[in-house]
């Protein structure tokens, strides 16, 4: 028997030829995490280097504090005081501020100058400072002139009346009122007299005559009296030259007119 050969199917060639695949380009990956590490380690140390000069800053700002508060801890150490005659040291230092020795440096010179200033008993005053915390003051007193018996006040050289001093003091008694027209010439004339003549004064008593509105009648404490015009007042600081003339012998010294020794026996 024959057999029938089955013929296979013969692939027919295509004419078309095949496509070339172009490689297509490869773009960067903008997310690439490769990338993103450095950034972040980069922002830490910014931020580390950006915190040094705060702590820098506020290491500096407890230092000052700690060392102006060791400064101003500080204490006087030694107060000096030159110029006083009747008002003690002790109550100039009080007067001071400084009684309980305080802070050098909270206790400038013209801080201390202005509290001495408003005491009434205080005409001027100079505060120096020295090293080692020593304090020198100088003061001028405001003196007592004279105590005035119709009011029962003590009138001090800048014409400032008060009724009480801190200190002791026997000044000259002005026995008699004296009438305002009078007054404050008679009280820049008293201060105006030297200290040791004052001293050698008891009492005054406003004595005037008939042609002469300002005559004073003084007590000398050594028993001798004088009288004087308000316009010759200041010739009573020759008292000390014109006492040992007299020779021992006691009465009255006319200086307000005449010049002359009238003795009392």
């Amino acid at each position: 028997m024959n057999k029938k050969v089955e013929k296979k199917p013969t692939e027919k060639k295509s004419d078309k030829k095949p496509k070339k695949k172009v490689p297509t380009e490869l773009k960067p990956i903008e997310n690439d995490t490769t990338d993103a590490i450095p950034v972040e380690k980069k922002t830490k140390v910014k931020r580390k280097i950006k915190m040094i000069p705060i702590l820098i800053l506020f290491v500096a700002i407890v230092l000052v504090y700690f060392l102006v508060k060791l400064v101003f801890g500080i204490k006087i150490q030694n107060i000096y005081v030159k110029g006083n005659n009747s008002l003690s040291d002790e109550y100039i230092i009080e007067k001071a501020g400084l009684k309980d020795y305080p802070s050098y440096f909270k206790n400038l010179s013209f801080i201390v100058e202005k509290r001495l200033k408003n005491d009434i008993f205080i005409k001027d005053v100079k505060v120096k400072r020295q090293f080692f915390a020593v304090i020198n003051i100088e003061v001028e007193e405001n003196r007592v002139l004279f105590y005035k018996v119709s009011d029962g006040l003590y009138v001090l050289e800048n014409g400032e009346e008060t009724n009480e001093i801190p200190f002791k003091t026997n000044p000259v008694t002005v026995v008699n009122y004296v009438p305002d027209t009078v007054y404050d010439k008679f009280v820049k004339k008293m201060s105006q007299l030297s200290e040791d003549v004052r001293t050698k004064i008891s009492e005054i008593k406003y004595d005037p005559s008939d042609y002469d509105q300002g005559r004073f009648l003084l007590y000398m404490i050594d028993g001798n009296y004088v009288y004087v015009t308000i316009t010759k007042f200041e010739s009573l600081n020759y008292y000390n030259e014109i006492y040992p003339t007299l020779e021992g012998k006691k009465g009255i010294l006319y200086l307000d007119s005449g010049n002359h020794f009238q003795e009392i026996k």
